[in-house]
């Protein structure tokens, strides 16, 4: 404990920032990870109706040899940044939260790559590198909790020029989040803060809005934007006994999207792979 006081003691936390750390502290000692499945990177499977799955992909197609580097930007407990450095990427991995970066250094010791991997307690609004240090940067599932016109800012300065951002993100964009946002549907699934295994939820996140992936679009060359998640976003409506069958509605809304480009609108959950030309 004496040691996350004074990590945290060195950097100025905002009043949010601090809530998130300690949430995050908290659900790695009672959710802490111990396991990482490599297959959506070493594989010959693809899943394209995954979200994560289809990051990864995208993150294994950029690779070219072991000197690239990869910031992992809100690592968590280090799961994906196992996977990138079995790949053969040099991750950095940065979180807020020293219990995420706690896990995230015992996990990869665990396989063996603590060698291409290290994990700060660094919030996204202050990046500690130098300009253009970075080959690939990824996000998945952070940017809704950060202030984005700062993070999107320091995430540009930090990544090499011709070099990749990819991003998976929930969207606050569509109309079928208006209708989410009703009161029947939110008395059914609140959105309360929550530490669930299922279902983390912190006080302060927020799906992105459409002024924010309008920067996002403003501040890089976004050569792909694929969205997800039309009849996924319903299944917590569906039993608990049946949540771990929620593939299968990934796999429909993807053959739907496959033929009807305007369904796919409709997703609320996005990947954004952005260039860095300018």
């Amino acid at each position: 404990m004496l040691n996350v006081v004074a990590e945290k003691q060195c950097i100025d936390f905002t009043d949010r920032q601090q809530r998130e750390a300690a949430y995050y502290d908290q659900y790695s000692t009672t959710h802490e990870v111990q396991k990482v499945d490599f297959a959506p990177a070493t594989s010959d499977q693809l899943r394209p109706w995954s979200p994560y799955w289809s990051l990864v992909r995208l993150v294994r197609d950029e690779f070219r040899d072991s000197s690239q580097k990869l910031l992992e930007f809100g690592s968590g407990m280090g799961v994906t940044s196992t996977v990138f450095a079995k790949v053969g990427f040099n991750v950095t991995g940065i979180d807020i939260s020293e219990g995420n970066c706690r896990v995230a250094r015992k996990l990869v010791a665990q396989y063996g790559l603590e060698d291409r991997c290290d994990f700060q307690v660094m919030p996204g609004e202050m990046l500690e590198f130098d300009d253009n240090t970075f080959d690939v940067i990824t996000g998945v599932d952070i940017l809704h909790h950060v202030d984005v016109p700062v993070v999107i800012k320091e995430l540009k300065r930090v990544l090499k020029p011709g070099g990749v951002a990819i991003f998976k993100e929930p969207l606050g964009d569509t109309i079928l989040e208006r209708i989410r946002e009703l009161k029947l549907f939110m008395k059914m699934a609140p959105r309360d803060s929550s530490q669930d295994n299922h279902i983390h939820i912190t006080e302060d996140e927020r799906k992105l809005s459409r002024e924010e992936i309008d920067l996002i679009y403003a501040s890089f060359t976004v050569e792909t934007e694929r969205r997800f998640s039309v009849l996924q976003r319903f299944y917590r409506l569906l039993p608990k006994r049946w949540w771990n069958m929620v593939w299968k509605l990934q796999r429909a809304d993807y053959e739907i999207m496959s033929r009807c480009k305007t369904y796919e609108k409709l997703g609320d959950i996005g990947i954004f792979v952005c260039r860095k030309t300018a």
